[in-house]
């Protein structure tokens, strides 16, 4: 990684050493068809009961999101058995949204008129119902529905997936892992009520210059979190509005990400994955608390692993820039928390390894919130993917499991909603 400005080794974002791998393989999957034990077959049927029973957006007033695949899949992936992914079901879906007579259902959208209700979280069920039907339409064919309505037209799904914290990317790539059209759809419809409108930005980005150049993204985020331009943009963490920013400090911003120059996307993602577990876990507001936005880095990061076998080759870069965007954004939006990679270096490991971490994950008291697994799997598939890198993601896990006393970073909450009192907090 490189800059076109000077920066010397004590001011750089130190993280661990590249791989230089030049290719990066398709990710493991788990096809729930294909597989006939007891686990897999108990995976299965959750998430296709889950996909006629709750809707894809939850209270208050539809804001937030389902997490179920992703909270079931990284507990198989993590080892459960059915019994424990059984009571993981029963457990969440008392928080999600019945699919009931009063949602909108998928008879209003056509082929022709999908678009027209982009950001409309009213028709959350509407679109997974239209999706649906378009899988049996191509005779279960649910790949070829997804290139149709996510990489076509002039301004392609795709491009605003960063919507809603990332989480239609996450969902679509638990779908491609398990390989169930449900969650696919289920994927495609939170891509379009989550849809952030920055095709604009992605394909034709405005010639703000930027007074510096480079390939790693950690150096735009170590000169965002020193440029004051950005001081007091907002009042408190959890306003993960991207409109604050990019209203109020639109050339700021643009600055920073027209400086990120990708020319290089395979050793450059994976600098983005170190980056990823770095924000997400080396910062904390004390007494074990970690920023739950942050947290979202790092497992969108894992979901583009995960996919990027599959997207098309052509739209690599602009996810990756789209992903930058993500990244900064959040970062700016959380108050821009001071991170340091010795926080992760002075972990211990004694005794303690990917079993211990898969083990240790399942047993935890933080084990039925919605997000406790997916950070614990990320730092896991990365070692998968790109070595152990000197302990760096085990250190990680391992300090995240053993410190872990559940979320903070959410201000004022959404709608008297505040996650750290309301949501889920173990006995």
């Amino acid at each position: 990684m490189s800059t076109t400005t000077t920066t010397t080794l004590s001011e750089a974002v130190r993280l661990p050493p590249a791989t230089k791998r030049t290719e990066l393989g398709p990710a493991p999957t788990s096809d729930v068809y294909k597989m006939s034990d007891q686990r897999t077959q108990t995976l299965q049927k959750l998430l296709e009961k889950g996909h006629v029973t709750v809707a894809p957006l939850r209270n208050p007033q539809l804001i937030l999101h389902s997490h179920l695949p992703h909270l079931l899949g990284s507990a198989f992936v993590l080892g459960a058995d059915s019994q424990q992914l059984i009571a993981t079901y029963e457990h969440d879906v008392k928080s999600l949204v019945d699919i009931d007579e009063t949602f909108v259902r998928g008879d209003k959208i056509s082929k022709g008129n999908w678009r027209q209700f982009l950001r409309e979280k009213s028709y959350t069920v509407a679109y997974v119902d239209f999706f649906d039907d378009e899988v049996r339409k191509n005779n279960g064919d649910w790949e070829k529905v997804v290139q149709e309505y996510l990489y076509t037209g002039s301004e392609p799904l795709i491009n605003g997936f960063c919507g809603g914290l990332g989480h239609p990317f996450i969902h679509l790539a638990y779908g491609y892992e398990f390989r169930i059209p449900e969650v696919v759809t289920e994927a495609l419809s939170l891509g379009c009520t989550e849809y952030v409108q920055c095709s604009h930005l992605l394909d034709n980005p405005p010639p703000i210059p930027s007074p510096y150049k480079t390939s790693d993204l950690a150096e735009v985020i170590r000169r965002v979190k020193k440029d004051e331009r950005f001081d007091g943009i907002v009042e408190m963490p959890g306003t993960v509005n991207f409109g604050i920013v990019l209203q109020n400090r639109f050339e700021a911003f643009m600055e920073h990400w027209n400086a990120w120059e990708i020319n290089d996307p395979i050793p450059q993602f994976e600098h983005c994955c170190d980056l990823s577990v770095l924000l997400a876990l080396s910062t904390s507001y004390g007494e074990g608390k970690y920023d739950f936005f942050y947290a979202h880095i790092m497992t969108v990061a894992h979901a583009i692993r995960v996919l990027w076998h599959h997207f098309p080759s052509d739209r690599r870069v602009s996810i990756l820039r789209q992903y930058g965007f993500f990244t900064i954004l959040v970062y700016i939006l959380q108050k821009r928390l001071p991170f340091e990679m010795r926080e992760i270096e002075a972990v211990a490991t004694v005794n303690r390894d990917w079993t211990w971490v898969s083990e240790t994950a399942l047993k935890h008291r933080w084990a039925l919130d919605d997000h406790f697994f997916k950070v614990v799997r990320a730092t896991k598939a990365f070692a998968e993917t790109y070595g152990e890198k000197d302990g760096y993601y085990l250190k990680a896990a391992v300090k995240y499991l053993t410190e872990f006393n559940g979320w903070e970073g959410f201000g004022e909450g959404i709608m008297g909603f505040l996650p750290s009192r309301d949501g889920y907090i173990p006995a």
